[in-house]
């Protein structure tokens, strides 16, 4: 049962979602078959709400590790399918439900970390010009896609302009996470050196969250262009191996397997570990798992230990801010929204066989009803 805030809060957003542009567009939208990769989280209730009732959605997958328990009643479970990034392209579950999409329709995939990756090919080959593509959220998704030789289109809203605000305050919500957890072992932030590899958009989030407690930050990104405007804000440049040995808490922003092998054995004895994604694409915990004895300190916290040399682990490597919920309140519906609309473009606009970073045309009416409704200010 959601209370009375989360209650409105759904009706809003079903609302901002549910606009003319939409509604206007529902000829198309019934016919369109969706498979979803989502969080079962608040925020996901009015999207997949909105999802059902405009298009034939098919699926849900949850990501495993952003899976609210309260929450689910609140969401169709005949359409919840428990698979992962490896055994989702095999899935019975999943290959059936292909068997069986209407005659007529479209199909379309809405991905959150490049899941889809093979079943696409699979789909392409299945359906022809009746798959329509993919839509991906992340970053580290973004870049899983470019690695792929796609035979259809990717719209990816990863680097979407409505995107910006979402990773900065994502930074700002791993901040708050990391707090909170090593407050409970009374233990601060503040003057602890701080390190952060990947410096994009949630790292400066983490970077604008640690400024003002003083913390001595140091910075690593393997793209140099990232580190000047966090360095003219006070963060020290360094290179990944000091980044590692000298942090007593380090965050983990690439998407893209920044720990891995013996970059364990340089971590600062007793330091802390938080991850901004899934454990999957940011450490190679089956590594550390092999090599380190591992014992559970609390709920979130995991010791890894060899030989005395030992590390704290928090959330078994995933991202950290879903401990707390993942809130980024209303900028949420931003990203949401553009991915809802996108599904219309894929079917309309003669894509070709790569990917797209959005469309202004679509970005701009989003941001304008999002200004209107969400924030009630006539511009």
């Amino acid at each position: 049962m959601l209370n009375n805030i989360i209650l409105q809060k759904v009706r809003t957003r079903e609302s901002f979602f549910s606009d003319k542009f939409l509604d206007s567009n529902t000829q198309i939208t019934k016919n369109i078959s969706l498979i979803v990769v989502t969080h079962l989280i608040d925020t996901g209730i009015p999207y997949i709400s909105t999802l059902d009732k405009y298009f034939d959605l098919q699926a849900i997958i949850p990501k495993r590790n952003s899976v609210n328990q309260s929450l689910l009643p609140e969401f169709p479970q005949e359409k919840i399918i428990y698979t992962n990034k490896e055994e989702i392209s095999t899935s019975k579950e999943i290959l059936s439900i292909l068997e069986n999409i209407p005659t007529n329709n479209k199909v379309a995939f809405l991905d959150i970390g490049g899941y889809f990756c093979e079943l696409a090919n699979f789909a392409k080959r299945k359906f022809g010009s009746r798959f329509i593509g993919v839509i991906e959220d992340t970053e580290n998704g973004y870049q899983k896609y470019l690695l792929q030789q796609l035979t259809y289109p990717v719209i990816s809203v990863a680097r979407s302009v409505l995107k910006e605000n979402e990773d900065y305050l994502v930074g700002q919500a791993v901040v708050f996470s990391a707090e909170s957890i090593l407050r409970e072992q009374g233990l601060l932030i503040n003057a602890k050196k701080i390190g952060i590899i990947g410096i994009g958009k949630i790292g400066n989030g983490i970077l604008s969250s640690l400024i003002h407690k003083s913390s001595q930050i140091s910075i690593f990104d393997t793209d140099p262009t990232k580190l000047i405007i966090p360095y003219s804000r006070g963060a020290k440049i360094d290179n990944k191996l000091n980044v590692v040995k000298e942090s007593d808490i380090v965050f983990l922003a690439t998407g893209n397997l920044s720990l891995r092998g013996d970059d364990y054995k340089y971590l600062k004895n007793g330091s802390f570990i938080f991850s901004v994604t899934s454990s999957d694409d940011e450490i190679d915990i089956s590594w550390v798992n092999n090599v380190y004895e591992s014992t559970q300190v609390t709920k979130y916290i995991t010791k890894y230990d060899r030989n005395g040399h030992y590390f704290f682990l928090i959330n078994n490597g995933n991202a950290v801010n879903f401990i707390h919920g993942a809130v980024v309140d209303d900028f949420i519906l931003l990203v949401q929204k553009e991915m809802i609309d996108s599904i219309i473009a894929l079917s309309n606009l003669s894509l070709s066989n790569q990917i797209y970073n959005g469309f202004e045309d679509i970005q701009k009416r989003i941001a304008d009803c999002w200004i209107h409704k969400i924030l009630n200010i006539n511009t």
